[in-house]
């Protein structure tokens, strides 16, 4: 009788736990996998940013993706979808790059440095060179405000980087930069999307603590 009372006390602790610390996911959309962008997202030439990726709950996990999605003319969207394991696993290394970018004729979802979508059309931007030879993308003054949404900071993307980068596409591989400037390990991007990095979020959670919190507010 005592076994079953504290398997009961355990159980109804497990659920209550597991309720307690996961937030409502009323009204937040449910993303399986890559294919289901093209139907959650409407917009021209956009590109999809992971900007932050996290679980929450204490024993039943539920997964989160914020993306910043980008289109023409500078129309900027950040959205947090539902996620399951298996897709939050497979993004865990592409934070601050592009996972997903949409054309008019073509969708492509190997994970590149944001802004690949625009870079070499004269639509968006031309090549310069400065004074010490090294030739950079520049972007038209309509899209002035690009390297700072796409998370660039000031990086200059160099025709060396973007060669680098259709190599990287023919061989179907994902590209992190010449010295891995992009990505969760990226310096770029650690530095662009420091929210993702702050040490707060990299402490170990207390289970014990956690418990007695719980316990505390609750019985």
């Amino acid at each position: 009788m005592q076994k079953f009372f504290l398997y009961s006390i355990l159980i109804i602790l497990y659920l209550g736990l597991a309720k307690a610390l996961s937030p409502s996911e009323h009204g937040i959309q449910f993303l399986k996998n890559e294919s289901q962008f093209s139907k959650l997202l409407k917009g021209k030439n956009l590109t999809v940013i992971l900007v932050d990726t996290h679980a929450t709950g204490f024993l039943i996990k539920t997964y989160y993706q914020k993306l910043r999605v980008i289109s023409d003319y500078e129309n900027v969207d950040e959205m947090i979808l539902r996620t399951n394991k298996e897709f939050a696993k497979k993004n865990k290394d592409f934070i601050g790059l592009s996972i997903y970018r949409k054309t008019s004729e073509t969708e492509e979802f190997l994970p590149l440095p944001p802004g690949s979508l625009y870079v070499d059309n004269p639509k968006y931007g031309i090549w310069k060179t400065n004074k010490k030879g090294l030739t950079y993308w520049s972007f038209h003054k309509t899209y002035k405000n690009f390297p700072k949404y796409l998370g660039w900071g000031k990086f200059k993307l160099t025709k060396d980087f973007h060669q680098q980068m259709k190599n990287s596409i023919s061989l179907n591989q994902p590209f992190y930069g010449l010295q891995n400037e992009f990505g969760s390990n990226g310096s770029i991007t650690q530095k662009n999307f420091p929210h993702f990095f702050a040490q707060d979020r990299k402490k170990k959670t207390d289970l014990r603590a956690l418990i007695l919190q719980y316990l505390k507010e609750n019985f």
